[in-house]
Formats: C-alpha cells, sequence, structure tokens
C-alpha cells in the first residue's frame, strides 16, 4: 500500500489509526497547496491581471473536478466550506430559516454527530415553532426506518438530516431509501458525508440528496477545505448565511442583491490553495487501483480482519453492526468498560488509548462528538475508536491486537 506516498508515514514508528478523526495528506496534495502560493496566490474574481485570472481558473477548475467526483450533474451544484459542520450549518440557515415554518418538523437520528444534531437544536429552540425530533435505531447500530416512517406520519416532517457513514459505530445507513421515504412525504434530506466520501465510491446524484455536506481533511485533502452539496431544485429556496464580498452582485445604500448558488453561499475569500489541494486528493483517490471502488475494497478487508481478531479479545464489547451490507467497516469502536466485564476486568477508555499511545499505536477514545449516542442510547462512558484509511496495513492491525492482549492481560 502507497504508505511511501504520505510524507508522515513514510517512515513512521506508529500505526496511524485515527482518519475519522482527520486523514494523511499525500505529498501530491502538500505539493498542489504549495504550489499555488508559490506561483498562482492572487485572489480569485477580484482582479483582472493574468495572476489573479489564473487564481480564478484553477478555483473553478477545482470546483468542476470535485462536483464530477462527488456525481453533481453540474459544478453549479457544489458551494465550498470549511467543512461539513459548516455545510450543515449553512443549510441550517440559508435554507431551514427561510423555507421552514411553525409546525414543521425536523428529523436527525440518535447516531449523529453533534454537528449534525446541534444545528438544528439551535434553530428549533426558543419561539421558533419548529420541532426536532431522533430517529431511534436498533442494539445492533441498525438505523430503526420503522421509526423514521412512523414519525413522517406523526409530524409535518420537512427536513431529514442523517449521517451516511457513524463516525462511531461505523453503520452504512441506506441513504437511496431513506430518500425514498423523505420525497414521498415531500421532505428534503441531508446527508453527512464525512465518513464516506474517500472512504467509498459517492455519487449524490443517484442517491438522490437535496444536500451533502463533507470535509476535505477526512479524504486526504487540507484541513479547513470542504464543500455542500446543493441539488439543482433547491437552487431557488436558498437564502445566504454570510454577507460580503464576492456573494454580492449589488449594493445600494438601501439594499443588496446576491449572485446565484453556489456564489452566494461563498462570502468573503475562501481557502483558494486548501481547495486546490482537495481537488488534488480526489485525483490520488481515483488513481488508486480501481479507483474508489478499490479503495473500499481494501478497507473493507482490513476492517473485517480487525474486527474478527478483536472479537476474540476476552471482555470486549465492540460497538456497530460489524461485517456486513450495513457496516463501511472503516470504523471501529469498542470498550472493556461496560457492564458486562467485572470490575476487575474494566479498563477506562482513556487509560487504554494513552497506553496504546505509549506504543506507537495512535487511537481516539472518548465520545467522539456523539453524546446522545454513546451516554444516552449505548448507556456508555466512552469507547475507544480504530479508523482506517487506504494507508493503513495488516501490520498496524496486528500491532494493535499485540499490545491489547498484553495490557488486558495485566
Amino acid at each position: 500500500m502507497p504508505t511511501k506516498d504520505f510524507p508522515l508515514l513514510s517512515c513512521a514508528a506508529f500505526a496511524y489509526l485515527d482518519s475519522s478523526a482527520t486523514a494523511q495528506k499525500p505529498q501530491s496534495v502538500i505539493d498542489a497547496v504549495t504550489n499555488f502560493y508559490v506561483h498562482d496566490n492572487a485572489n480569485p474574481y477580484r482582479s483582472l491581471y493574468p495572476l489573479a485570472e489564473r487564481a480564478t481558473e484553477a478555483y473553478e477548475a477545482a470546483r468542476g473536478s470535485i462536483a464530477k467526483f462527488i456525481g453533481a450533474k453540474t459544478p453549479s451544484c457544489l458551494a465550498f466550506t470549511s467543512g461539513t459542520t459548516m455545510s450543515i450549518n449553512v443549510v441550517a440557515h440559508a435554507w431551514a430559516k427561510k423555507n421552514l415554518q411553525k409546525g414543521d418538523t425536523i428529523l436527525s437520528t440518535i447516531m449523529e454527530h453533534h454537528a449534525n444534531i446541534v444545528p438544528w437544536q439551535n434553530i428549533t429552540g426558543c419561539d421558533s415553532g419548529l420541532d426536532l425530533q431522533l430517529i431511534n435505531m436498533y442494539d445492533n447500530g441498525i438505523l430503526d426506518l420503522e421509526d423514521m416512517e412512523a414519525r413522517f406520519k406523526i409530524f409535518n416532517v420537512k427536513l431529514v438530516c442523517v449521517t451516511h457513514v457513524s463516525n462511531v459505530l461505523g453503520t452504512l445507513n441506506p441513504i437511496k431509501e431513506i430518500v425514498k421515504m423523505a420525497h414521498r412525504y415531500k421532505a428534503a434530506v441531508l446527508v453527512d458525508g464525512a465518513q464516506a466520501i474517500g472512504h467509498m465510491p459517492v455519487n449524490v446524484s443517484r442517491l438522490g440528496v437535496d444536500f451533502y455536506a463533507f470535509s476535505g481533511h477526512k479524504m486526504l485533502g487540507p484541513m479547513g477545505s470542504g464543500g455542500l452539496y446543493i441539488a439543482p431544485q433547491r437552487h431557488a429556496e436558498m437564502g445566504i448565511m454570510f454577507a460580503g464580498g464576492d456573494m454580492i452582485s449589488r449594493v445600494t445604500k438601501k439594499k443588496a442583491w446576491f449572485k446565484p448558488v453556489p456564489y452566494r453561499l461563498e462570502a468573503g475569500t475562501q481557502s483558494v490553495a486548501d481547495i486546490i489541494g482537495l481537488e488534488a486528493a480526489t485525483e490520488y483517490l481515483n488513481n488508486f487501483p480501481n479507483g474508489l471502488k478499490g479503495v473500499k475494497t481494501y478497507i473493507n478487508q482490513l476492517g473485517k480482519y480487525a474486527w474478527k481478531k478483536l472479537k476474540k479479545i476476552p471482555n470486549i464489547k465492540l460497538l456497530g453492526p460489524g461485517p456486513g451490507k450495513d457496516w463501511a467497516s472503516s470504523v471501529i469502536s469498542f470498550t472493556f468498560d461496560h457492564d458486562g466485564a467485572s470490575n476487575g476486568e474494566r479498563i477506562k477508555n482513556q487509560d487504554l488509548a494513552t497506553e496504546l499511545g505509549k506504543h506507537g499505536i495512535y487511537v481516539r477514545s472518548g465520545l467522539f462528538c456523539a453524546q446522545p449516542l454513546i451516554e444516552e442510547r449505548l448507556g456508555l462512558k466512552g469507547a475507544v475508536r480504530v479508523s482506517l484509511h487506504l494507508y493503513n496495513t495488516v501490520s498496524d492491525i496486528d500491532r494493535l491486537i499485540e499490545q491489547l492482549l498484553l495490557i488486558t492481560k495485566k
């Protein structure tokens, strides 16, 4: 596997198993960012001299490439943001506030990252007259679609907000099925794609989603880059979130007029170099053997191997559905601090992660920005998460298992 392409990993003495937090960057991405600042650094759209024109061309070329990468029908469907969290907030403020009214309901799910719950809590609070409902899941970590449909029948649902892949459970949600159901009840669908894009093929047009949010830094791109897909039928419904800069077409003393989507959602100077770097990340992923299908297959094999090995460790509690059609395989969470283990066998999650780190195995522990899921639904204090990407190897998993066995036998 191409570990040599990733400077931080090429000579590393550690196993990096925290890609759900942020993925490592290949040299081609780092070079693309540097190259922009060295050769093309200027503000897009603002000026007519050759350097600025090159910056504009590069920025719009990146929009075209990334839009194609996610399966958008036209580049105008892609607005650049700082990442998934910002993209979701854009939908909350530029679409939901403009199009939802008193008595309407937003559906999210119990398995969401805080970024796909808190923005909806914010706009449904106080005297808005809007309601937020969280769809439940089964004990195996699979979303309860019967519960979803029941809420459609009871409430006036106008928006469904659901993760494509759970950042805790690894659950791969049936987005097409959810979209069909939501559209049957005349509701829009927003998908949090942070843990999906870059790990598997994603085609937003085939999924039929209204909005799709994603982060560049989880798909080998730079931090501070990301995007929001807006389906063509939603363009006319979009208001604005931020005002100023190049999203304005005309201003008088009394009024401002705004450019169409996507430009009306890109106030101020964007992180142009990082967007160029994100384009380079999509090229790297496309060039992996068999493209995104190859990436998915490789991660799936690695995830299955890790799950099988982890399952054999005494007193471990694995979270999520595990191998099968409902699992994305890139995320595996577990804990030894649960009611099924005796007090003498329980190991605190943070202590376990710290000890693994001392031996060069980098995992994450805690609540993973998913407190309603972990504390309220699962009844846990936290977990340890192993998250995989295309640069990981079987030897990384073997190192993890070896140290876990040593730690749990102490």
